[in-house]
């Protein structure tokens, strides 16, 4: 009788044993394959460790001879499969435009920023002047050495030289005053959320060499020795969009302080033209050129609620007006394919 109640006793216990294995490892597993699938994580299995310990990714890091280099950003060497149809509708509405005469060429570059493989870029070997782009290479040039010198942010500088009327502006609302003194940290809002060429000017001359040209050397950008007709492509530019998002490159006071800067630019007629206006967009724009053969580019992070985006357009055509409402629409349609959630 003892012997048969013993047996029945590991029967049933044996039972309820497998029963909350069952249970745990699911609840273990499933949270965990969500996790995965909604950010997109790449798992590596067995056998392809077993084959190879490279991952799909490449890993940017400074460019300096310390122990320790800092990591500024990892690329993922494939474009998101989901984001194929949105390219394809952008590249459908590039070539309208070419065909309207409205466009010469255009690239776009396109990643949701908190996913590990969401982005595309269209037409990404073209080479473009970036213009009033080239202050946010000041910015965080300057950026970087207040970090050891807070008080260069004080430091008053005269202006005395209208050298602003080199490059023509046609998008321009607010300007420096000519015989005023500006702090650097009063500059700094001139050239970023006006885009003043005369504070960008001043900027550059103070802007230390060294750590400008460190700048593009850590990430892995064209060198440049501070020249106007600066050329690059639209992916290499977004990497001073990211590293500031990622505060990779600058502390993260500095970063936010850039960011912020950034986020309250007057230009209104690109990008966020049909966003919704309680968005925050961190942008900058900048314009090269004469009517015939215009330039007009916009790089922005959209913080888009869970789901922040960075969008950088470079388009080559006939007018400034013509340019923006480019700019404007494939914004738009960027957006509204954010809002169907598709890309979560």
């Amino acid at each position: 009788m003892k012997k048969e109640i013993s047996g029945k006793w590991y029967s049933i216990s044996r039972k309820i044993s497998l029963y909350w294995v069952v249970i745990i490892v699911s609840a273990a597993v499933i949270p965990f394959n969500i996790y995965i699938n909604h950010f997109n994580i790449p798992v590596a299995h067995n056998d392809e460790m077993a084959e190879s310990c490279n991952l799909p990714y490449a890993l940017i890091r400074t460019n300096e001879p310390k122990l320790a280099r800092m990591l500024l950003y990892a690329n993922v060497s494939t474009e998101d499969e989901r984001l194929m149809p949105l390219k394809d509708n952008i590249n459908a509405y590039i070539n309208q435009k070419k065909v309207d005469n409205t466009l010469k060429t255009a690239s776009v570059y396109f990643n949701i920023l908190d996913s590990a493989n969401g982005w595309f870029v269209i037409n990404q070997n073209e080479k473009f002047y970036i213009a009033s782009l080239l202050k946010v290479a000041f910015m965080v040039a300057i950026l970087k050495d207040v970090e050891n010198n807070p008080a260069l942010l004080e430091t008053k500088i005269h202006f005395n030289q209208h050298t602003g009327a080199i490059l023509k502006q046609d998008i321009i609302k607010n300007h420096l005053t000519f015989g005023e003194y500006y702090t650097l940290k009063e500059l700094l809002k001139y050239a970023i959320c006006y885009s003043d060429n005369d504070a960008g000017y001043l900027l550059c001359d103070a802007c230390k060499e060294s750590t400008y040209k460190k700048l593009f050397t850590d990430l892995q950008m064209p060198p440049d020795d501070i020249n106007l007709d600066y050329l690059c492509s639209v992916e290499e530019y977004s990497r001073l969009f990211r590293v500031l998002y990622n505060a990779s490159y600058l502390s993260n006071d500095m970063s936010e302080y850039a960011l912020e800067l950034l986020s309250n630019s007057d230009f209104n007629d690109g990008m966020v033209k049909h966003l919704d206006k309680n968005l925050t967009v961190a942008r900058k724009f900048g314009e090269r050129g004469t009517t015939g053969d215009k330039e007009l580019h916009e790089f922005g992070i959209v913080y888009f609620k869970n789901q922040p985006y960075l969008l950088g357009i470079m388009i080559r055509g006939n007018d400034t007006q013509s340019l923006e409402n480019v700019i404007s629409d494939i914004s738009l349609l960027v957006y509204d394919e954010m809002k169907k959630g598709s890309m979560q």
